[in-house]
């Protein structure tokens, strides 16, 4: 038997309903969509995975972490309870966190540290930046995912695509930030591509992927750094017990925690510690060698944004005194020269004062806590000033201390 429908409507309104039903959404719904799923979830389990490039690195790192979490909004310290592990795939260390919205936990193996929020939440605050989760599901505002606010900015672009991941139909949403104007006041970067990308499951809008792009110009130097998130699984109930003190491992060690105390700068007056170490051209350089000249040793690293905001300063020094009895040592203890292309590195930010590599252990013999650590030595290598870190005005401060020191040479 045959069965047909008759519909007493006209065609043309059929054809209405029938296109409104299949209709495409635009991009910003499907992010409001997504974003009411991740604010309505209040905790779980899930497994995920982090790739991400570093501006001034070449390499991708490669992270697998599972994470139990429960919201917790009225919490200042996390706004989460968690317990974390996390599995450095290419090192293969691994960590264990557990925050419980009273103490932070972290322990490798037997032996870790208990830090109570009362008195120390200022110093787990200071450190939470560590801690890498997904997000949208466990941020107290879903970000990256734009909320309406950010919705309604019309200086954000928005492109909706399809796609398929992991065989799972999904919208695809590039947003595309405004790119900066002019570099920022602070340290002279200037971001002229931001995009964040989202991978929604079509059947429930969960984000099931998500990362970020950026270009950046920092002086003559083009950077690039990408981050990717990707959520393997994902259970909504959340097993509370594995949010307390409980859950550690009964073999696992807990001390209290000692907070970090910054060594005290080196006595000025003091001989500054002895060393002889490689430049880039391969040739060696000791301290020995610099016997009536006033040095400047620049503890620093590529990918520290303070220390290269210093470089143009420290470079203007160099060409204004290297003909007065002045020399100026950048000393890098974290980069390789080759693997970190360190040449391509100092040319794009036309530097061509001395570069000097150097292992850890030295950083730690001059009581380098951060980074920029400039030390200036006297005449008869002894340490005459100490400054740490760099920010507007400092180059007039450099540049009284060297002049006072050519003239007492």
């Amino acid at each position: 038997m045959k069965y047909l429908f008759k519909s007493k409507l006209p065609l043309a309104i059929i054809a209405v309903v029938l296109v409104g039903c299949n209709s495409k959404p635009t991009a910003e719904e499907v992010l409001r969509k997504s974003y009411q799923k991740c604010q309505s979830i209040q905790g779980g389990h899930y497994k995920m995975e982090e790739r991400m490039k570093y501006m001034s690195d070449n390499d991708t790192t490669h992270y697998r972490y599972v994470c139990d979490f429960k919201k917790l909004p009225d919490d200042t310290v996390y706004y989460r309870a968690f317990a974390m592990f996390e599995e450095d795939l290419k090192s293969e260390h691994s960590r264990h966190f557990l925050y419980t919205g009273n103490e932070f936990v972290s322990f490798v193996d037997s032996t870790g540290t208990i830090m109570p929020c009362d008195p120390w939440a200022a110093d787990i605050i200071a450190t939470r930046h560590n801690r890498t989760f997904y997000s949208v599901l466990t941020h107290i505002s879903s970000y990256p995912l734009p909320n309406e606010e950010r919705l309604a900015d019309s200086t954000y672009s928005y492109i909706l695509s399809e796609t398929r991941l992991d065989g799972k139909p999904c919208y695809l949403v590039d947003i595309l930030a405004p790119a900066d104007k002019e570099p920022d006041s602070i340290f002279g970067m200037m971001t002229i591509r931001q995009e964040t990308y989202f991978w929604i499951d079509k059947k429930d809008y969960l984000p099931i992927q998500f990362a970020t792009a950026f270009d950046v110009v920092e002086q003559q130097d083009t950077l690039y750094q990408y981050k990717e998130c990707k959520l393997l699984s994902f259970d909504p109930n959340v097993d509370e017990s594995k949010l307390t003190l409980e859950s550690v491992p009964e073999n696992v060690v807990l001390k209290d925690y000692q907070p970090y105390k910054e060594p005290e700068p080196l006595a000025e007056g003091s001989p500054a510690p002895d060393w002889s170490l490689p430049t880039l051209a391969g040739d060696t350089i000791s301290l020995a060698d610099l016997k009536g000249k006033v040095v400047l040793l620049d503890f620093f690293y590529k990918s520290c944004a303070p220390c290269c905001a210093a470089m143009p300063v420290l470079q203007s020094l160099y060409d204004k005194y290297k003909d007065k009895g002045f020399v100026m040592l950048g000393v890098d203890p974290i980069d390789d020269p080759i693997e970190d292309e360190m040449a391509d590195f100092l040319a794009k930010r036309g530097i061509n004062y001395t570069i000097l590599f150097s292992e850890r252990e030295l950083a730690e013999t001059y009581h380098v806590s951060g980074y920029p650590t400039l030390y200036f030595l006297d005449g008869e290598g002894k340490i005459a000033k100490m400054h740490v870190g760099y920010g507007k005005g400092m180059e007039e401060e450099l540049e009284a201390d060297l002049v006072k020191l050519l003239e007492n040479k």
